[in-house]
């Protein structure tokens, strides 16, 4: 995760109405009527958690406050008089779903154990969804396929396996597109383990933290991205999600016993940013993302991540190997120099200048990282080395962080969590002035 760009909203539960196909039998070639895509419920908020509407969430963003980045991490005792309040929150309705990207654009996949067909090819051809059998008959060909589990199992596409069903369908952008609907909770069973692997991190409390903050990044996310038929990607553009196979048990009873927890701000669901390693000092929400500051990301919060091996870390980069990224970002051609603008009040940069034989471009926020294929913005030294004819051949940079540095830092949550915090510590530590509601 929730490494890179994200926001928040809500989708309506069903994204388009899916034919149903029940073979004739008779029929060698089975034909189902064109799918009618109502994509337009995408555009309205309709009823869900339990049949009641929900106000979607929310970012406030009051004038913020300065960050002063300090050194050492002080910590405190832990606060046995901070426990969890169960009976204080509020349960509003049952677990929503969830629309995940699987594939895109893509041309054929192999889907086994669905209802219509123990194995099935799905082909797109003519701007159609073609379902074939083992012996490459056609079956089905439509707009769009819900294909459920068969007996109560799980749906095995191309090797993985998941839970809930796994929808094929034409989005509105008019792109093939494969997505796995299935409850939020049974998502987060194949989220948590990726995201902070309970097999290296046995930290109960680490594990609880990262769990409602990767919660409430997937309800805060839901219709983000409805305009494609989905709500989250499978990989690190939202959430890293693998499905039945990655699951763990540890990380299974937390979700299981932190159900329905949500982190909020002023009674509404939270953007819970976090990464890997922040290099000591979380970063500000508005000075990576260039974005209007939000008030429980104002960065500057202390982190003990030390034991990351990314907490410090220095690698030379060959400009010919970041040479795609650099005409994606900068398209300034041959690069000359890059000059530092601009650094954020935790010291990461936020402002360089590209220049190259083509002229000259000013990026900023985490785009300058990803121009450059580095681990963080924050670089605390970089020396250029050119060759004969004046281009820039290779930079030598020494940074820390992995990610971009805002929200929740998973190796400091990890270590706090050795110290005897508990996972609300943790969360409020991290996501300044957020409290949790059970919102199912």
């Amino acid at each position: 995760m929730a490494e890179d760009d994200f926001q928040c909203d809500r989708i309506s539960r069903r994204s388009h109405s899916v034919v149903k196909v029940t073979p004739k039998p008779g029929k060698r070639v089975f034909r189902t009527s064109l799918v009618c895509i109502c994509f337009s419920a995408f555009l309205v908020l309709v009823p869900s958690c339990g049949s009641k509407k929900r106000t979607p969430p929310q970012v406030l963003t009051p004038q913020l406050g300065s960050a002063t980045p300090q050194p050492q991490v002080s910590v405190p005792k832990r606060q046995t008089t901070e426990s969890f309040e169960e009976n204080s929150l509020t349960k509003i309705g049952d677990c929503p779903t969830i629309r995940v990207l699987l594939k895109e654009n893509f041309q054929s996949a192999i889907l086994e154990g669905s209802n219509l067909g123990p194995f099935l090819t799905i082909k797109v051809k003519g701007g159609e969804i073609g379902l074939f059998d083992a012996s490459k008959k056609l079956l089905h060909t439509g707009s769009g396929f819900s294909l459920k589990n068969l007996s109560g199992g799980h749906l095995k596409l191309d090797g993985e396996l998941y839970r809930g069903v796994v929808e094929a369908f034409i989005n509105p952008l008019q792109q093939p597109v494969i997505v796995n609907e299935l409850c939020l909770e049974e998502y987060l069973r194949g989220v948590v383990p990726n995201e902070l692997n309970p097999n290296l991190f046995p930290q109960t409390e680490a594990i609880k933290a990262q769990t409602v903050a990767a919660r409430t990044f997937a309800f805060s996310h839901l219709r983000q991205n409805a305009k494609r038929g989905f709500d989250v990607y499978m990989d690190e553009r939202s959430q890293v999600y693998k499905g039945v196979q990655s699951e763990k048990q540890l990380s299974n009873h937390v979700v299981q016993e932190t159900r329905g927890l949500v982190a909020t701000y002023r009674d509404h669901p939270i953007v819970a940013f976090y990464s890997s390693t922040c290099g000591g000092l979380t970063e500000s929400y508005e000075a990576i993302f260039q974005k209007p500051a939000i008030p429980y990301l104002k960065g500057g919060v202390k982190c003990p991540d030390r034991s990351s091996p990314y907490h410090s870390w220095n690698e030379h980069v060959q400009i010919a190997k970041v040479q795609s990224r650099l005409e994606k970002w900068a398209n300034v051609g041959r690069l000359k120099k890059i000059v530092s603008l601009k650094k954020s009040e935790a010291g990461r940069i936020v402002k360089m200048r590209f220049v190259g034989e083509k002229g000259e471009k000013v990026l900023r926020g985490q785009i300058i990282r990803f121009a450059l294929g580095l681990k963080s913005n924050w670089v605390t030294d970089f020396t250029e080395n050119h060759e004969s004819s004046g281009y820039l051949v290779k930079l030598k940079v020494e940074g820390k962080g992995f990610g971009h540095g805002v929200g929740m830092c998973q190796i400091g949550a990890v270590e706090l969590a050795k110290r005897g915090w508990t996972f609300q510590q943790i969360l409020k530590h991290y996501y300044v002035g957020t409290g949790l509601k059970r919102y199912w």
